[in-house]
C-alpha cells in the first residue's frame, strides 16, 4: 500500500503530528484529489485546542477546505476527469434522512464538515466515516462533492471557497439584489470580508460594516469608499440608529450576522432594529451563543425574517466559481500566507491570532 504524508491531531489541545497514512482507495463514485492547498480559518485553531463532542474520533487528519487536481476517478464517475482542477466540498450529508429526502440536505440529521467538526448531535456518525481531511497529500471524496474549476483559477484562492461560499449563500438567502443595502456585523473576519467582496459584485449600492480591528476596517472601506462605510462597535453606542441614519431612516434590506467566536447575541438583537420593514436578517456565525428574538407585534406588522445559513449548495458553489472566474466577484483582495505541511502547527498558531479576513492561511501538503 502506498503511503502519503498527513498531519494528525492525536490528542486534544496538543500540536498536530506529521506522519504517514495509507493512500486512500476509490469507491465506484469517488474521486481521488491530489491536494494543492488546504485553507485554515481561526475557528479551526479554536476547535483543535478546545476539543469537545464535535470533534471526530482521534487520531484524525484535519483540514476543511481543499483545492487540487484529480488524480483518479471511480468507474461510475461521469462528469469529472483526471487532470481537472477542483474544489472539494467538505460538507457531508447522509442523503437518506427526512431532511435530505425532502431536498433540504443543509438540514441533514448527520450534518458535518469533513476534516473539521460535526454540526449536529448525530453528525459524528458521518464525520467518523471520513477521517481523512485536507492536511494530507491526497483526499478522496464522492463525485457529488467536487466542484470543477477553470484551470486559470488560482488554487490558493479556491482553497478558501468554504467560507467564501458560506457568505455567498447567506447573501442569496437574504435575497440581496442590485441597488439594495446590506449591513455586515463582524465585517473584519473571514466571513465578513468575503461578504463585502461578494456584495460589491452583486451590485449592492450601500454596504455598512461593523467590526473592531481598525486596520482591517480601513482596508474594507478602501475596497470601494463610495459604497462601503464601516464603524467600530466600540465607537458607537446606538448601532441601529447609525444604520438608520446611513439609509435615510429606511433601514437595510439585508443584515448578515457573521460575528466571530465569543460574539454577543445581544448585538444581533439590537441590529434587527436596523433591518427595514420586509427585510431579512441571515445568521451565519457558528460560535455565538445566546438568544435572538423579536416582539410578536414587530413580527406581525414589520414582517422581518430571521434566517439561518450554515453552508452552501452544489449549485451555489458552481455559481460562485462562474462569478469569480468572470471577475464579477473580485477575490484578488486576498493575501495568501502559505506554510509547508511540516510547519502546520505554525500555521494554526498564526491563524489562531486572527490576522483578519483578508489573510488566507494555506497549508501546502505537497511542499
Amino acid at each position: 500500500m502506498t503511503r502519503i504524508r498527513v498531519a494528525r491531531l492525536v490528542e486534544e489541545g496538543k500540536p498536530l503530528e506529521v506522519g504517514t497514512a495509507d493512500k486512500p482507495t476509490l469507491g465506484l463514485n469517488d474521486v481521488l484529489v491530489r491536494v494543492e492547498a488546504c485553507s485554515l480559518v481561526p475557528n479551526a485553531a479554536k476547535i483543535i485546542e478546545a476539543g469537545g463532542p464535535a470533534l471526530p474520533n482521534l487520531p484524525a487528519v484535519f483540514g476543511l477546505d481543499v483545492s487540487g487536481v484529480i488524480e483518479a476517478v471511480g468507474d461510475h464517475v461521469l462528469e469529472l476527469e483526471v487532470g481537472d482542477h477542483v474544489y472539494v466540498d467538505p460538507h457531508l450529508t447522509c442523503g437518506t434522512c427526512h431532511q435530505c429526502r425532502r431536498g433540504r440536505s443543509d438540514l441533514c440529521k448527520y450534518n458535518s464538515l469533513r476534516g473539521y467538526a460535526a454540526l449536529t448531535p448525530d453528525g459524528g456518525a458521518l464525520l467518523n466515516q471520513h477521517p481523512l481531511g485536507g492536511l494530507s497529500e491526497y483526499v478522496v471524496a464522492a463525485d457529488r462533492n467536487i466542484a470543477k474549476l477553470p484551470e486559470s483559477m488560482d488554487l490558493l484562492t479556491a482553497a478558501r471557497f468554504g467560507y467564501i461560499g458560506t457568505s455567498f449563500a447567506a447573501l442569496k438567502k437574504g435575497n440581496l439584489a442590485a441597488s439594495q443595502t446590506v449591513l455586515i456585523n463582524g465585517v473584519t473576519g473571514t466571513l465578513g470580508v468575503a461578504a463585502v467582496a461578494i456584495a460589491l459584485g452583486m451590485g449592492a449600492t450601500r454596504i455598512l460594516g461593523i467590526g473592531r480591528n481598525e486596520d482591517v476596517m480601513e482596508k474594507v472601506r478602501q475596497l470601494d469608499p463610495t459604497r462601503v462605510t464601516v464603524i467600530s462597535s466600540e465607537d458607537e453606542d446606538d448601532l441601529a440608529a447609525w444604520a438608520a441614519t446611513a439609509t435615510d431612516d429606511l433601514g437595510v434590506d439585508v443584515l448578515i450576522d457573521c460575528l466571530g467566536n465569543g460574539g454577543d447575541s445581544n448585538s444581533t438583537n439590537t441590529l434587527l432594529n436596523a433591518v427595514k420593514i420586509g427585510g431579512r436578517a441571515v445568521l451565519v456565525a457558528g460560535g455565538v451563543e445566546g438568544t435572538v428574538g423579536q416582539e410578536y407585534w414587530d413580527i406581525l406588522v414589520k414582517d422581518k425574517a430571521v434566517l439561518g445559513s450554515q453552508w452552501f449548495t452544489p449549485g451555489e458553489i458552481d455559481e460562485l466559481v462562474r462569478l469569480v472566474d468572470a471577475g464579477v466577484i473580485d477575490l484578488s483582495i486576498l493575501e495568501h500566507k502559505t506554510f509547508p505541511l511540516d510547519e502546520v502547527n505554525d500555521a494554526f498558531a498564526f491563524v489562531g491570532d486572527r490576522p483578519g479576513g483578508f489573510t488566507n492561511v494555506v497549508v501546502l501538503p505537497g511542499a
